[in-house]
């Protein structure tokens, strides 16, 4: 049952970071209400499933995420869009780590 709520959640925060990846692959300029209403929403949804993961997984690794999308809010103000990218990147790589360390496997059960 955790292993399903915690993919649902990953799967979900990956969808919206593949979102905001796509909108941005060819912009030069970051700084739009567009792009800032969307990692605002994606630090919401983040939240909300922190408060449950936590119960799961170390808080103090889980949250990275949270770091990181503060940190591209930042970027989108400053418009450095290679480090804003790379905010994406490493949310993408920290919920893959999630996933194997919450996955169902003979390794983490002994």
């Amino acid at each position: 049952m955790e292993q399903l709520m915690v993919d649902n959640f990953l799967t979900s925060m990956e969808t919206n970071i593949y979102n905001i990846m796509d909108i941005i692959e060819d912009e030069v300029d970051i700084n739009t209400p567009e792009i800032y209403e969307l990692v605002e929403e994606t630090e919401e949804k983040w939240k909300g499933y922190e408060n449950s993961l936590c119960y799961l997984i170390n808080y103090k690794d889980i949250e990275e995420v949270g770091v990181e999308i503060t940190k591209m809010k930042v970027y989108i103000v400053e418009n450095q869009i290679v480090e804003f990218k790379s905010s994406l990147a490493q949310i993408l790589y920290f919920t893959d780590s999630y996933r194997q360390v919450m996955s169902n496997s003979l390794h983490n059960i002994i």
